[in-house]
């Protein structure tokens, strides 16, 4: 009932029409009671102008009985609460039980309220205001009059009100509910299939467009209605024939998704050997390169060195990147979280491409942020293979000018107190740049911006898109900008955490003074920033001549520079040139530091340091603590093995390549233990059943026999003879996660992946081989 349209339509007229006749009564009401008080007041008016001028006779006379008489009198009407005369002082000349006449009545009070109505005139004798005259008239009777009207007035509006909503709900239900009614009922009828008409009449109103809409729906739906047997047979046809060609499209694919399975695993297959037959000659290409940087070299071999292990691990980067680009398809990359040093990063990344850059004489430098920490946590491998590919790039495309990485917080201030942030890069370079239509494309895989970049400069189009994907799956940003001729910068941002555990004040550059001699000016400054978070003053020189200005003036005012960085080749100068003037002011040759480039000319009989430019904090600390010890170099102790902390253990290498084997014997040269060879695992079966060794270094990919089946052969003869398990050690070359599975489940209790370094080797005999410390 309440939600019918009907009540609705009653309920709003009734309350339209209470809300009309309960202002109409007001008003009327009101209007009454205003009528009659303004007549009050005009009769209370009246008496108090004759009383006034009454008084204004009597008071000069001191006619004070005549004054009473006539005060008397007026409280005598009805409508007279009271009449009080006052003096021109204000004080009242006639009080109850102060009337002058004891014969006559006592008189009445004044009173003040809200049923008074106060009426007062002012007594003027000639020219003079001797007092006033105040009279209350009773409000009674006027309010009992209003009463009355308002109750005749409320019975009369609501005779008249429930007379109108009668009258207007005879209309409504005539005009608009019973048609609407009749459609509603015809509705549910359509709805049931009774597929029905409504008769308004002629009207022509809203309700009879209505119902022609409706009678014509109606039609309309009865004639669909009719058809719709037919469509649906013709519907179910096309369905069943429709499912035909689904089972059949469902038993291709079926048969496609069992050749992309063949396809990912002959991918897996491809790049599990790829991955083998490069890492196995890299083992002993780094293996080698680890030995010669242990010998002794002077500074020019031992940068040639670096640049070789650099190199070769460059490419084990390139190995890497190949097998991230299947893991990256498949959504299966794993990232670390661990310390990382930016600047040392950085500089790695540098040097691997410096030759490059070096080469066609760029400018390669790099600046961090003084408020950038240079110890977070976050996956250094990840990064530097990101910094090895964009700064190698901006080399690639650039012939003049610079290749500089910048580095800096994004919205210092809004770090976050869990110590996360967000950092910015930007690999700048001066070189071709690309048009800004092709900028979009230029993260697609093998993709480049032109296909005579691709011949003049070679290349996959690779590097950015893994770039990019590592970007996103480390939850940061990468974009570029660029403009044709004008060089190119991209923009990385990405999340790391601050490293509280870090600290640099055990930097052997704490509180020392050093002197930058460089004309590059972006290099200077940029060295100078990193520098300055250590040392205690930083000057910096962009010419020879203003060098020996600063190196003069240290020297006058007794604070001589503890370490002289010079650009080698500053002006133009070969570095002997450049040498011999440092020569010439008398500079301490071990507390030069020379930055050099790549294939720069020889230097006879220096006793300072050279490194290679640009210069990271990590070699300047350690050539610096080389430079400022006051021992020479030949009297440092050499850390040796102490007595007796292990025992000399068996071990076999179980390896078919030659050169593998001559490096881990190269390895082996200085420790205490015994190393055996095998050359395959059959061979190394029958070495491991007659004799009981320690330690098995085990190759998995061999001829005759594999490592696996060996490992197998090995458990199983040692759980048969109940002997001593060896411990196993597997060398491989897969750097995929299912070949490690694969080790652990054929017996082998860990594994190194090649290549391996004589680091590697030790800190797994230490930690497998703990039972045998003495």
């Amino acid at each position: 009932m309440k939600d019918s349209l009907r009540f609705k339509i009653s309920i709003g007229t009734g309350l339209i029409l209470l809300l009309f006749f309960f202002m109409l009564g007001y008003y009327i009401v009101d209007s009454q009671k205003r009528l009659l008080e303004d007549s009050l007041y005009e009769h209370g008016n009246r008496i108090a102008s004759l009383a006034a001028r009454s008084c204004a006779e009597y008071l000069p006379r001191f006619s004070f009985f005549l004054v009473e008489d006539l005060a008397l009198s007026i409280e005598q009407s009805p409508q007279v609460a009271f009449c009080e005369i006052y003096n021109r002082e204000g004080n009242p000349i006639l009080q109850s039980g102060n009337i002058v006449s004891k014969s006559h009545i006592s008189k009445n009070k004044p009173s003040y309220g809200s049923d008074v109505l106060i009426v007062s005139k002012p007594i003027i004798s000639g020219q003079d205001n001797i007092g006033r005259v105040e009279i209350g008239m009773k409000l009674d009777q006027v309010r009992d009059e209003i009463r009355e009207n308002t109750i005749s007035l409320t019975i009369l509006f609501t005779a008249c009100m429930l007379c109108t909503i009668i009258a207007l709900d005879a209309f409504f239900q005539r005009i608009l509910i019973s048609p609407l009614r009749m459609l509603a009922n015809n509705t549910r009828k359509i709805a049931r299939r009774k597929f029905v008409t409504v008769n308004v009449g002629s009207r022509m109103d809203e309700i009879g467009i209505l119902a022609l809409n409706f009678n014509h729906m109606s039609r309309n739906l009865e004639s669909l209605y009719k058809n719709l047997e037919v469509n649906v047979q013709e519907r179910t046809h096309e369905l069943e024939s429709a499912n035909r060609k689904l089972v059949k499209a469902i038993a291709k694919s079926d048969a496609m998704a069992v050749e992309a399975a063949k396809g990912t695993r002959a991918k897996s297959q491809f790049l599990a050997a790829m991955s083998h037959e490069i890492r196995t000659p890299m083992n002993a290409i780094l293996g080698m390169a680890e030995i010669l940087a242990d010998s002794n070299l002077d500074d020019e071999q031992r940068r040639f060195v670096e640049i070789l292990q650099e190199s070769g691990e460059s490419l084990l980067h390139l190995i890497n990147e190949i097998l991230d680009l299947s893991k990256i398809e498949a959504g299966e990359i794993a990232f670390e979280n661990r310390d990382l040093n930016l600047d040392r990063i950085i500089g790695k990344a540098f040097k691997v491409t410096a030759h490059a850059g070096h080469g066609k004489g760029l400018e390669l430098a790099y600046n961090i942020n003084r408020d950038v920490p240079e110890q977070l946590m976050g996956d250094p491998s990840r990064l530097q293979q990101i910094f090895v590919n964009l700064i190698g790039n901006a080399i690639k495309f650039t012939e003049r000018g610079f290749v500089v990485v910048e580095t800096s917080l994004v919205q210092p201030d809004m770090a976050d107190d869990d110590g996360s942030l967000k950092i910015h890069f930007a690999v700048k370079d001066s070189g071709i740049g690309i048009e800004e239509e092709k900028l979009d494309s230029i993260f697609d895989r093998f993709t480049q911006a032109d296909s005579s970049t691709t011949r003049k400069y070679g290349g996959t189009g690779l590097g950015l898109s893994i770039c990019k994907s590592l970007c996103e799956a480390m939850g940061g940003k990468i974009w570029l900008e660029s403009r044709k001729g004008f060089g190119t910068s991209v923009h990385m941002e990405l999340p790391f955490e601050k490293d509280p555990r870090v600290s640099i004040a055990n930097s052997p550059l704490r509180g020392k003074s050093i002197l930058v001699i460089n004309d590059q000016d972006y290099s200077r400054q940029a060295l100078a920033i990193r520098i300055s978070t250590r040392t205690k003053r930083i000057s910096k020189a962009q010419s020879m001549e203003e060098g020996r200005s600063f190196i003069e003036n240290s020297r006058k005012s007794n604070t001589p520079y503890d370490l002289i960085i010079v650009r080698g080749n500053i002006h133009g100068w070969k570095r002997q040139r450049t040498l011999d003037k440092l020569r010439d002011m008398k500079v301490d040759e071990e507390r030069i530091i020379l930055i050099t480039t790549v294939g720069q000319d020889y230097i006879e009989k220096f006793h300072g340091s050279v490194l290679l430019a640009p210069l990271d904090m990590h070699s300047l600390e350690k050539t610096a603590k080389k430079a400022l010890s006051k021992a020479p170099q030949q009297q440092q102790p050499v850390t040796v093995q102490p007595p007796g902390a292990i025992r000399p253990l068996d071990i076999l290498l179980v390896e078919d390549n030659k050169a593998n084997c001559m490096l881990i014997q190269l390895f082996f040269k200085d420790m205490p233990h015994t190393l055996r060879i095998a050359h395959n695992g059959e061979e190394g079966f029958g070495q491991a059943s007659t004799h009981n060794f320690d330690l098995i270094f085990m190759d998995i990919e061999m001829p005759i026999m594999d490592g696996y089946e060996c490992t197998r052969k090995i458990r199983d003869w040692e759980n048969q003879s109940e002997r001593k398990p060896s411990i196993i050690v597997a060398l491989t070359a897969h750097a995929l996660t299912e070949a490690k599975q694969k080790i652990l489940e054929a017996g082998c209790d860990s594994f190194l992946t090649k290549p391996v370094s004589k680091d590697k080797i030790i800190s797994t005999i230490n930690e497998l081989c703990s039972p045998y410390f003495r």
